[in-house]
């Protein structure tokens, strides 16, 4: 028996939608900010297996589900300009700002406003990704399910991790807790001075504020591993590539990886302790059988 079919309804979560509408997530006071960063970071510096998947091609098709504000469907039509690359989001606004980056990039990015559960595009292809957002809806392996069913030939999913994320979600908790004698406005602001203490990356404060509303102030959130991942997919015909807990190693097995993910809360500890931000965060690649 396959993974259980979720799509007889949508599970995409209303508070998080308007969530977004409120402040969208990983944007600048100025598409101009987004267009200059992503001209100086090329995903695939980081993601490494996506130089093995990607070809410089019209005939190559990109979806991005849940592609906000377009950092990464339009970072990777930056770089690789010939692909035909399409970003789904429900949020209208997001896409809105999407659309002005890929403009100042002279980018044909294709925007759609959609619920992810919804969409039946008749195109087939090459390469899914969903980075950050199946683990904010009511269903997250439901998610992956649609995904799945869209049968790309490779997927790209990011999801928070089960004990990665949990040093940061805690410190936060904690802070919440101690500080509940404040007024809204003043916890807020004193959650967000300990964040921009642990995360020192963006000067503009449009996009600081965007990554702590997301990331401590966000109504809803779940966290996943990686063996849940792969015994979802164990009867379907998507196989596992690489994934970041071990930097994307060519060689792996994987009872050592899920032996060894707890781990990662090892890991956000310290960089707590260093006061760095470490948002428990990890990806995989699947690859279809066949392939």
């Amino acid at each position: 028996m396959g993974p259980p079919k979720f799509m007889s309804k949508s599970y995409a979560n209303s508070e998080v939608l308007k969530f977004y509408q409120n402040l969208q997530f990983n944007i600048y006071s100025d598409p101009k900010l987004s267009a200059d960063q992503i001209k100086k970071n090329n995903p695939t510096k980081i993601y490494n297996d996506l130089n093995n998947i990607l070809v410089n091609s019209s005939e190559f098709k990109l979806l991005d589900v849940g592609c906000g504000a377009g950092w990464f469907i339009n970072s990777i039509k930056y770089y690789y300009n010939k692909i035909d690359a399409y970003g789904v989001d429900f949020n209208q606004e997001a896409l809105r700002f999407g659309e002005k980056v890929s403009l100042l990039l002279k980018l044909d990015t294709k925007f759609i406003c959609e619920d992810l559960f919804s969409i039946n595009l008749k195109k087939k292809f090459d390469l899914i990704t969903s980075i950050g957002v199946l683990h904010h809806t009511n269903n997250c392996l439901a998610g992956i399910q649609k995904l799945i069913d869209l049968e790309p030939k490779y997927l790209m999913i990011g999801l928070y991790h089960k004990y990665g994320r949990k040093p940061f979600l805690d410190h936060f908790d904690n802070l919440k807790k101690k500080n509940k004698e404040l007024d809204k406005n003043e916890l807020e602001q004193l959650l967000y001075k300990e964040f921009s203490l642990l995360d020192k990356r963006s000067k503009d404060e449009t996009h600081k504020r965007s990554w702590f509303f997301d990331q401590v102030l966000h109504p809803y959130e779940t966290q996943h591993t990686l063996e849940e991942i792969i015994q979802f997919i164990s009867n379907s015909n998507y196989q596992l590539i690489s994934t970041s807990l071990n930097k994307f190693e060519k060689k792996w097995k994987i009872e050592e990886l899920i032996k060894s993910e707890k781990k990662q809360t090892d890991i956000g500890n310290e960089f707590l302790r260093k006061q760095n931000y470490y948002p428990g965060f990890f990806i995989i690649f699947l690859k279809k059988t066949g392939i």
